[in-house]
C-alpha cells in the first residue's frame, strides 16, 4: 500500500467525521463547548508546540555547530528545545477551565417554610 492510498483513505474518513457547523449536532456540540477547545485541537498543539521546539532551538544548534566547528551544540539544542515546548504546554494548557454550567452552579440547601414546625 503507497503513502498516497492512506493519505487518501484517512482524509476521506476525516470529512467523514466532521459535523456542518448548520447541523443541530454541530450547534450541539458547540453550544456545550462554547469557548473551549476540543481535545484534538488541544492534542494537535501540544504537538506541534514540542516538535516546532525541538525543530528550532536544533536547527540553531546545528548552525552553530556549522559556523563554529563545534559538535555538541546540536543535541544541546534540541534538548532545550524539548525543555522549552514542555514549558510553553505546561504554561499554556496547565490550568483545566471550568466549564460554564459548574460555575454558576451552587449547590442547593433546603429551605424551611414557615408552616412546618
Amino acid at each position: 500500500m503507497t503513502g498516497s492510498i492512506i493519505t487518501a483513505s484517512v482524509s476521506h474518513a476525516m470529512e467523514d467525521q466532521r459535523l456542518p457547523h448548520d447541523s443541530p449536532a454541530g450547534s450541539r456540540r458547540r453550544g456545550a463547548l462554547a469557548g473551549m477547545d476540543t481535545g484534538m485541537d488541544m492534542g494537535m498543539r501540544v504537538l506541534s508546540y514540542l516538535i516546532s521546539g525541538v525543530l528550532v532551538y536544533g536547527l540553531l544548534g546545528w548552525v552553530g555547530d556549522h559556523f563554529l566547528g563545534t559538535k555538541f551544540l546540536l543535541p544541546i539544542g534540541i534538548v532545550v528545545g524539548a525543555a522549552f515546548g514542555v514549558y510553553v504546554v505546561i504554561r499554556r494548557f496547565g490550568q483545566v477551565p471550568e466549564l460554564p454550567d459548574q460555575a454558576s452552579a451552587k449547590p442547593e440547601t433546603p429551605t424551611k417554610t414557615e408552616g412546618d414546625r
